[in-house]
């Protein structure tokens, strides 16, 4: 008996518990004054939190340093957007959903992990999602990201006041990221920054693509992208900076020393050779997506492949697949958010538009259609078959 129910989870595919649906709300536009506040509230967590990052079952032996929920919130008119950078591996759908109710989040809203692998696990409530390493389910921990992220926007919107912002963006062929798979990686550096109509500092926003895996795996710590936040708030009297991923799939770091550092230096230069924008539009809008369904990688050999979709389908609690995209634009630059992890050609392709991933869920993997049919790349990485990054706009049909 044990021997046929194996042999059809090999052959067999778990069916879907209901429907995808698609919907777009289409592009909303801001009209009249702009308007911003940002928040920033510690994560409380245990003296030996559970981890996400690595396979296996982890806890903290030491602190290294905080972790924190950073807000952005962004007004012009009727349209209100909500920025959220937190200091984990990333944001399963449930919990983005719980921040959405506690926060009472308008419909746009691009809340992100700062994808550290030594950062707050345990919150996807799922046994084989927490061993590939999202961390033992713990919902004190959860609850705890949840409030933070919750109090980080509330500080923000009531803070909320006139803003003009800065943004500045180069291709930092110099800077810490490199290649880990051979293929081309995004190495375009976003710096962008709300001010009062006099200069203050309200926030500041980086996105930049690298893999954080250089903290010591058994320290709590939010890594590069917490260090190049802190550094950035100092030299900002405090105004939370906020550090989201790009095209981080196929990252890694060049093994320099201190890349935080020299990233929030880069960024701070970079915002230096711009000048303010007054009379900036917001825009934004939001898309459902179908997706296509669990497929393990050419990379696995064929007849465990099923096996292995099979898998993916309990990890994802056998819901109909499917993924939300917000797109933001302000002033000049335009954020789209990804629920994954995009690779670097993706980017590329997508530009001028800036991916945000680890974005508003998490799906794994996107990589291009081509690598994923050659087995090549972060394939053996994905959930998904070759049509996901066309079904999430990435890709041509």
């Amino acid at each position: 008996m044990v021997f046929l129910a194996a042999a059809a989870f090999c052959i067999v595919p778990l069916p879907l518990a209901g429907e995808a649906l698609v919907a777009d709300s289409g592009m909303k536009r801001g009209e009249g004054e702009l308007r911003a506040g940002a928040g920033r509230a510690r994560i409380p967590l245990p003296e030996h939190p559970v981890l996400a990052g690595y396979a296996g079952q982890r806890r903290s032996r030491e602190k290294a340093d905080e972790v924190y929920a950073r807000a952005i919130v962004i007004e012009q008119g009727r349209v209100r957007a909500v920025i959220a950078a937190i200091d984990t591996l990333l944001i399963p759908e449930g919990l983005e959903s719980e921040i959405r109710a506690r926060a009472e989040i308008p419909f746009c809203a691009l809340i992100a992990a700062t994808h550290t692998h030594t950062g707050p696990g345990g919150l996807w409530p799922s046994t084989i999602a927490g061993w590939i390493g999202a961390g033992a389910f713990d919902l004190a921990q959860r609850d705890a990201v949840v409030l933070a992220t919750a109090n980080a926007i509330a500080e923000a919107t009531a803070g909320a006041g006139p803003a003009q912002l800065r943004v500045g963006r180069e291709l930092w062929a110099k800077g810490p990221a490199r290649s880990r798979s051979g293929a081309a990686i995004d190495s375009e550096l976003v710096a962008l920054r709300l001010e009062t109509p006099h200069g203050g500092a309200i926030a500041t926003l980086v996105n930049y693509a690298m893999h954080p895996t250089i903290a010591p795996r058994d320290r709590l710590s939010a890594d590069w992208p917490g260090a190049a936040a802190r550094q950035i708030e100092k030299a900002s009297s405090g105004a939370p900076a906020l550090v989201l991923q790009g095209a981080v799939g196929n990252t890694t770091w060049d093994g320099a020393s201190d890349p935080g550092t020299r990233i929030a230096t880069e960024a701070e230069w970079l915002l230096e050779q711009t000048a303010p924008l007054r009379g900036a539009s917001v825009e934004c809008g939001v898309k459902k997506v179908s997706l296509p369904p669990w497929q393990a990688s050419p990379a696995v050999p064929w007849p465990f492949r099923r096996a292995v979709a099979n898998v993916f389908a309990l990890m994802l609690e056998r819901k109909a697949p499917s993924g939300a995209q917000t797109r933001l634009a302000i002033g000049p630059l335009t954020l789209l958010g990804v629920p994954g992890e995009p690779v670097g050609e993706l980017a590329l392709r997508a530009r001028p538009v800036k991916l945000v991933g680890l974005a508003d869920g998490y799906l794994g993997y996107v990589e291009t259609p081509e690598r994923w049919a050659a087995g090549a790349g972060e394939s053996g990485k994905t959930y998904f078959g070759p049509d996901l990054a066309r079904a999430l706009g990435l890709w041509p049909q």
